[in-house]
């Protein structure tokens, strides 16, 4: 599966960088005035190891062998994030404090195999995931968006903070709406994001299961993040960690510990979704749910 998946994403980005290629004539040798390839460069190597790095170019040519790295690299990271995050969760809420959360109020553990399933679920996805930041990748290095790499390039950091926060407003109003749409629209509901709510109890529902979706969901409940750079400067870096985090906070609203977070969209909001199913589609923030009466909430 594993391998099917990086020929998968290898042919698409074959295909891709062909297309393209026609609408726009960049070419881009080794890593000549790109930083974002020599940054990529630089981090497949440290992640990779320089070696395997070297047997990818080897087998598959610079380009095809650059894109197939930032591919498994992804992988690795966007698992380890998975993987080290979520245990540190499991740790904390049934281990540490398993007690006060659980058994006093008398509240049921979640069973094994339910997280087994999350576990298996969320890293066959992951597969699929690693596949849209390396797409986005090619769009970036060939000039197609906004994206920036040095502030300077935006006139400083009043220019950076004033398009970083019109870029995060763009992405959480299209989340709400994509995730409500995955609601709204049966059709998307049920061959798409109802895999994800079949944890839909209490008991059932775990870290674990931040990432338990249909590779498709995931991708386009995460298509804004790339979707807004063609329309915002955006930087580089702020654009990887906002896209990367989403991870750990999708982690954390999961995890069914309930606790006053307003205007966050945390835990305590995010458990109604799940029970309810028609409300609390926003990511980070409750004020899309606010504006469009899609809020609810619980007595204290």
């Amino acid at each position: 599966m594993f391998f099917s998946a990086i020929l998968s994403i290898s042919l698409s980005i074959c295909i891709l960088s062909q297309s393209l290629s026609i609408l726009k004539d960049i070419t881009i040798n080794e890593c000549e005035l790109n930083p974002y390839r020599e940054f990529n460069h630089w981090a497949n190597r440290f992640i990779l190891v320089t070696p395997l790095s070297n047997m990818f170019t080897d087998y598959l040519g610079p380009d095809m062998g650059y894109y197939t790295q930032c591919y498994v690299r992804d992988v690795i990271v966007g698992s380890s994030i998975y993987w080290v995050t979520t245990s540190i969760w499991h740790i904390y809420i049934y281990n540490v404090y398993g007690n006060q959360l659980f058994v006093e109020p008398k509240r049921q553990f979640p069973s094994l195999n339910t997280i087994l399933e999350q576990q298996g679920s969320a890293q066959y996805s992951i597969l699929y995931y690693a596949g849209l930041p390396v797409v986005t990748e090619f769009f970036i290095e060939n000039g197609f968006t906004r994206t920036y790499y040095y502030i300077t390039d935006i006139g400083g950091w009043g220019n950076y903070i004033l398009n970083t926060i019109l870029y995060f407003i763009l992405v959480e109003l299209s989340v709400y709406w994509i995730h409500r749409t995955l609601h709204t629209n049966k059709f998307l509901y049920t061959f798409i994001h109802a895999q994800h709510h079949r944890y839909n109890r209490i008991n059932t529902l775990t870290p674990w299961a931040s990432l338990a979706f249909n590779p498709l969901d995931g991708v386009l409940q995460a298509s804004p993040y790339v979707i807004h750079l063609f329309l915002v400067p955006t930087h580089y870096f702020t654009f990887l960690v906002l896209l990367f985090f989403t991870s750990i906070w999708a982690i954390n609203i999961h995890d069914t510990v309930a606790f006053d977070s307003e205007p966050l969209m945390g835990a305590k909001y995010h458990t109604i979704h799940h029970t309810y199913y028609h409300y609390n589609f926003g990511q980070y923030f409750i004020f899309c749910d606010w504006l469009w009466g899609t809020l609810k909430t619980t007595e204290k």
